[in-house]
């Protein structure tokens, strides 16, 4: 029998994801297993439910499990981000290039949980708000909590996020819609004329500098953009830029909108990492 008393950073997530999460050295097939057999106890009383929402203090008795939890090891990554802002809830740090968000030795995930010093106490680990690509430089955001994740998550579709870019795109601005579909062979997005999903980008020049605002948010929606009207990004090969020492888009800034009342302190503040170019 495993005893689990519900934290802070529990609050809010469904009975089934939160063992999941939470014994993570149990397949998701035998957790399955587990509330069809009622094996699980909510404060006292046996419950199926998966969609159960835990509260603070719920004491969750799990039956015939044992070794459920993998032992947590800090990962040895070497800081390479740059602190843009940090409180209790978000961390928003300047991604350098060549680092990868998820899932490498070095990423940037883990060099998140280092700065943190992330000890495993509850279901909830770090995340980021959204994600950019390996090459890209600029800004991520980190929720430092669940109900933050929660929240920045939901909204993140009213939020003003802006790249600058360096290619041969001369227009004044454009405000563009195309439709985007996988090129599986390639590993890559392109522009169909009906068929995929809609992706809408402004693209605007200032003081000399080109700038992206992404209104839809989806994969390599810039990239695939700036190749369809001939002017891909400086050394974007995948999309057929120019060689270059690097590829040429950053995550400029981020303006948040629409949060709610207890994260209103957030709302139309503007978070900028300057490119270095």
């Amino acid at each position: 029998m495993i005893k689990i008393k519900a934290k802070t950073n529990d609050i809010g997530r469904t009975l089934f994801k939160f063992l999941v999460k939470i014994l993570d050295n149990v397949p998701v097939s035998r957790i399955e297993r587990i509330f069809r057999q009622k094996d699980v106890k909510i404060n006292g009383l046996k419950t199926n439910d998966k969609q159960y929402k835990i509260q603070e203090n719920d004491e969750i008795l799990v039956y015939g499990i044992t070794e459920a939890n993998k032992e947590f090891v800090l990962p040895k990554a070497e800081i390479s981000f740059k602190l843009i802002y940090e409180d209790k809830n978000i961390l928003i740090i300047d991604k350098p290039i060549n680092i990868a968000m998820h899932s490498e030795e070095n990423c940037l995930d883990y060099q998140v949980l280092k700065y943190l010093n992330y000890k495993k106490t509850s279901s909830f680990i770090p995340a980021s708000i959204g994600r950019i690509d390996k090459k890209t430089s600029g800004l991520v955001v980190y929720a430092k909590n669940y109900e933050t994740l929660v929240e920045f998550d939901a909204k993140t579709k009213f939020f003003d996020k802006v790249y600058q870019f360096v290619s041969d795109f001369n227009e004044k601005k454009l405000d563009i819609t195309v439709h985007l579909k996988k090129d599986i062979d390639n590993e890559k997005m392109v522009v169909d004329k009906t068929f995929g999903v809609k992706a809408r980008t402004i693209f605007w020049q200032e003081n000399n500098k080109k700038f992206a605002q992404i209104l839809t948010g989806k994969k390599h929606q810039i990239r695939a953009t700036l190749q369809h009207l001939n002017c891909p990004i400086l050394g974007d090969l995948k999309y057929g830029g120019k060689f270059a020492k690097r590829m040429f888009l950053h995550s400029y800034s981020i303006t948040f909108h629409s949060l709610s009342e207890k994260f209103k302190e957030y709302n139309e503040q503007t978070f900028i990492a300057p490119t270095k170019w």
